[in-house]
């Protein structure tokens, strides 16, 4: 047993800061109490009397050793959940070392003079017995539980502190004992009205959300390893958990939540998106998917894999998965045999800007519903290559829609925040090819849906990836500047907004109009907390032991993003925190000689003219 050097008490966590004193002033009285006792029981069967000096000094010394070992073996932490089996062997451990100690100390003074030597023999178990006794009242007081010190808790584990609602709190206790414990529940912080001192499932209620950084510095320091904060809440806003993060890094504790199949991870920055998740309708989209032939372009991309993985659950007849990249194909289908997912899918290798390759894959798969999530959407490499931009997203694009308005029933095409009033190559490809796939598609077969996202949270490319290997790496966490914002989603929202935009019945617009799809996606969030509080989620200070810097703003990169023009008429729709934009769209007679110049210029590699048309077509590109 490992043990360390005396210290003086520190409070525990679920009582007051003077509670740790009084634990250890009652030790020590019943150390003196239970000596000084059985010495006199001792001699009241011996025919001479009681030698007085002899019991002082033998009540003395015990009682000093005692307040030297007793914090050895951190007995004044107060015992945090209750007394368990392992808190009676701590004390029994305690005193009798602190009996052992006495025997030779004596020897050494008055060569036990008059000392009786069964003292320790019957010393030890009483005074073991007393200390848990107190201890053991206290818990029945509050709590009713005498079975108490007849439980062994795994020390080995980590101690742990759950904030949340009573409801949430209950769901993960109950949830967390069906399997091997992770950690060792120590405490519960309310985030409601519950009271302190009261318990959920047997784990008491420490306080409201103001408690929660004296409680885990007293942990801290009564734990030989670093606790943690479970966060119990799905949703729990943006103010709760800053107030989590905040207390958690300043004792450099990590957060933690329930991931898939109740084992905790590290909370994920969606918990710092300020409102609900958005849900999809299942209704509607099994309708849409269920018994169709399903294709995804893009398919091994972050929002290409989310979408595929949800389509599989809606039980499509096939699922086709496309994309350009031999890697990610390959990554998306070994991700699915692992998921368990029903094997209807196949693998298609091969570019959106070949329209030979696209042609042979409609004429064999027969697609009903097409999902295009192929992009190419780094917003500086963009600007840097051009050409290659123009001939992914607005090329291909185009192929994918006139082949989907001939032969398919549905057609989602993915879009981005930063297609509005765009100052970048890549923003203004986008929004080309938004009016591009509705002008096409328009008097065709296929119902068309435009979606139009924030910045995805956890996304190939994106700056969540970035700041986390920043942050394994020791930082500095690098950001271009201080006042940059953005809309977040999170990939399973941004995959569903996708299916529930397609499998919304056709609006009641005149014709001529288009319609876009943009999730609601409430306030938007400042770069530079994101980063503060992801260091945060860590269990890390941020400009202490992370260090945060400013490299610049990038090329074409705003300070913040827009998710309408002026000019659209915004609707909420039937769905779920799905809004609907309508502006005037254009005919396909008249875009189509510009798209021929556009694409003419982007094959000849002519990145001047290429600009220059897509100026063309979106005046509202102005190049940052």
């Amino acid at each position: 047993m490992s043990h360390t050097a005396s210290a003086p008490p520190k409070p525990s966590a679920d009582s007051p800061p003077w509670a740790p004193w009084l634990i250890y002033v009652h030790d020590l009285m019943w150390a003196a109490v239970v000596t000084a006792g059985y010495i006199v029981v001792r001699y009241h069967f011996e025919p001479r009397p009681l030698p007085v000096d002899m019991l002082a000094r033998a009540t003395l010394s015990y009682v000093a050793i005692c307040a030297f070992v007793f914090p050895s073996f951190r007995l004044h932490r107060g015992i945090w959940r209750y007394t368990a089996l392992n808190d009676v062997v701590r004390a029994f451990q305690a005193v009798a070392i602190a009996s052992l100690i006495q025997l030779p100390l004596l020897f050494l003074i008055d060569r036990l003079a008059d000392f009786p030597r069964t003292t320790p023999l019957f010393v030890i178990p009483i005074l073991t017995a007393c200390m848990v006794f107190g201890r053991l009242l206290r818990q029945a007081l509050t709590h009713g539980d005498w079975a108490a010190a007849f439980r062994l808790e795994d020390r080995s584990l980590p101690a742990a502190v759950v904030v949340g609602t009573t409801p949430s709190v209950s769901d993960y206790l109950r949830t967390s004992r069906r399997r091997d414990r992770q950690v060792r529940v120590a405490g519960i912080i309310a985030l409601d009205e519950t009271r302190a001192g009261r318990t959920i499932q047997g784990v008491e209620v420490m306080g409201g959300l103001s408690r929660l950084g004296p409680v885990l510095k007293s942990l801290s320091a009564a734990e030989d390893r670093s606790p943690q904060v479970i966060l119990a809440e799905r949703r729990p806003g943006r103010d709760t958990v800053e107030a989590v993060l905040a207390a958690a890094s300043e004792v450099g504790v990590q957060v933690v939540s329930q991931g898939a199949g109740g084992l905790l991870r590290p909370a994920r920055p969606s918990a710092l998106l300020d409102r609900r998740a958005r849900s999809l309708n299942l209704g509607l989209a099994r309708m849409l998917v269920a018994g169709k032939r399903v294709l995804v372009t893009g398919a091994g991309g972050t929002i290409g894999g989310e979408l595929s993985r949800q389509i599989l659950a809606l039980g499509p007849e096939r699922l086709v998965l496309f994309d350009a990249s031999e890697f990610n194909l390959y990554a998306i289908d070994q991700q699915l045999k692992e998921d368990g997912a029903p094997p209807v899918w196949v693998c298609a290798l091969g570019d959106v800007r070949d329209e030979r390759r696209l042609e042979v894959l409609f004429e064999q798969e027969r697609p009903e519903v097409v999902l295009h999530a192929a992009a190419l959407k780094h917003v500086p490499l963009m600007e840097a290559n051009p050409c290659e931009t123009v001939l992914t997203n607005v090329v291909g694009a185009a192929n994918v829609a006139r082949l989907a308005a001939a032969h398919s029933d549905a057609l989602v095409f993915i879009s981005t925040d930063k297609a509005v009033n765009p100052t970048n190559v890549m923003g203004a490809t986008k929004r080309v090819a938004e009016r591009v796939v509705q002008a096409i598609a328009r008097g065709g077969r296929a119902k068309v849906a435009v979606v139009r996202f924030g910045n995805v949270l956890g996304s190939t490319g994106s700056v969540v990836p970035l700041f986390e290997r920043q942050i394994a790496a020791g930082g500095p966490i690098t950001l271009t500047h201080p006042d940059v914002v953005r809309f977040f989603m999170t990939i399973r929202e941004a995959a569903s907004l996708v299916i529930q935009a397609a499998a919304l019945p056709p609006p009641d617009t005149h014709p001529g109009s288009s319609q876009i799809y943009v999730l609601d996606m409430g306030e938007p969030v400042k770069i530079a907390d994101l980063a503060s509080q992801m260091i945060r989620l860590h269990g890390l200070r941020p400009g202490i032991d992370i260090e945060i810097v400013h490299t610049g703003l990038r090329p074409g990169e705003k300070l913040f993003e827009e998710i309408f023009y002026d000019a659209e008429t915004v609707r909420p729709t039937g769905a779920d925190g799905v809004l609907a934009a309508f502006d005037t769209l254009p005919l396909w007679a008249d875009l189509e000689p510009k798209i021929t110049a556009l694409r003419a210029a982007a094959e000849s590699r002519d990145e001047v003219e290429t600009i220059r048309q897509l100026g063309e077509l979106e005046p509202a590109f102005k190049r940052a």
